[in-house]
């Protein structure tokens, strides 16, 4: 792992075995370089939000994940409905259904099944579309996490935005006042003169 070139210790980089900490790390300064944080405040804040981007970012591999470990299964529920004849059960056609969907992850198996759904107007997508209702409670969950996750990020935001500008704000506040001493000074300065 790289060494941080700032003085300031953060938190262990928190990544899951299956992730790389120089991944982390590349968001971490990408996000530093476009924020430039001055002192700890500002280092706690940039750290926030590379964090929650962080796991935002590996909730939404996750969705992705999700839905593909559906796919099987979604292509066998499908292929039980097309490969059904009117009157005949579902529980009838389960094998042939079962077997096409594990003939799909070769070349001459995912054509022939492409060629069957096409003859009911269907494709990959409807395949696609089986798998993500088979899992949408899990998916509605992550969503509900990422937009947790992408709201704490933009607060992170805003409250680095409003110290910025409160710190710029008693910077004028004390520049102001250290020319009207200065100002004060200078007319104490020309009475004297002038009186003299």
């Amino acid at each position: 792992m790289r060494e941080r070139p700032s003085l300031i210790r953060l938190p262990k980089v928190p990544v899951l075995i299956t992730e790389s900490a120089d991944e982390y790390q590349d968001l971490q300064d990408a996000i530093a370089q476009e924020i430039k944080p001055r002192g700890i405040i500002e280092h706690i804040y940039a750290n926030d939000i590379s964090y929650n981007q962080w796991e935002i970012l590996r909730l939404r591999r996750c969705k992705a994940i999700i839905i593909d470990t559906a796919f099987r299964s979604a292509l066998e529920g499908l292929l039980k409905q097309v490969l059904r004849e009117p009157g005949q059960r579902t529980y009838e056609v389960g094998d042939q259904a079962e077997e096409l969907a594990q003939e799909w992850f070769t070349e001459e198996g995912k054509k022939k099944i492409l060629e069957l759904l096409r003859g009911f107007q269907l494709d990959e997508s409807a395949i696609e579309a089986q798998a993500i209702r088979s899992r949408s409670s899990e998916l509605e969950s992550l969503d509900r996490m990422i937009a947790s996750l992408e709201s704490r990020r933009d607060e992170a935001l805003r409250f680095l935005a409003g110290y910025r500008a409160s710190v710029a704000r008693q910077l004028r506040d004390s520049l102001d006042q250290i020319t009207a001493d200065v100002l004060k000074i200078e007319a104490a300065s020309k009475k004297r003169s002038t009186a003299a």
